[in-house]
């Protein structure tokens, strides 16, 4: 009988990282972005929400596909910048609106609510909810 050689641990092998193309750009499911804009709209002018009570709203009924609310967090945050963009709604870090270029840069704790007009005061809601 035979032995097969031992694995030779120094020996290195070179895979590819990645496939070198930019990444895509994440499409939200259908219906986060209506239903963002439904509870903006309920709450009303400088009012805000969470965006986990989007993404718990919106996995309420969901079995198997994903009924955990934090499935859909990407999903919700991804939504919410691309409505920020176009000014459906406004994000806010902080309680002030996050715009241009630093919704590409979004880190951390975020709301999400109706755009406020000009010279209106900071949220007021910071502990709602």
């Amino acid at each position: 009988m035979t032995r097969t050689p031992p694995f030779d641990k120094t020996k290195k092998t070179e895979r590819p990282r990645g496939t070198g193309l930019a990444p895509k750009e994440r499409i939200p499911k259908p219906g986060i972005e209506d239903m963002i804009v439904s509870l903006c709209t309920e709450r009303g002018v400088g009012r805000s929400i969470s965006p986990m009570q989007v993404a718990k709203t919106f996995a309420e009924g969901r079995k198997g596909e994903g009924a955990q609310p934090s499935h859909w967090a990407r999903d919700v945050r991804s939504a919410a910048i691309g409505l920020a963009r176009i000014g459906k709604i406004s994000v806010f870090r902080k309680g002030k609106a996050v715009e241009g270029d630093d919704l590409k840069a979004l880190k951390g704790v975020y709301r999400l609510g109706l755009p406020r007009p000009e010279g209106a005061a900071d949220l007021d809601d910071e502990a709602d909810d």
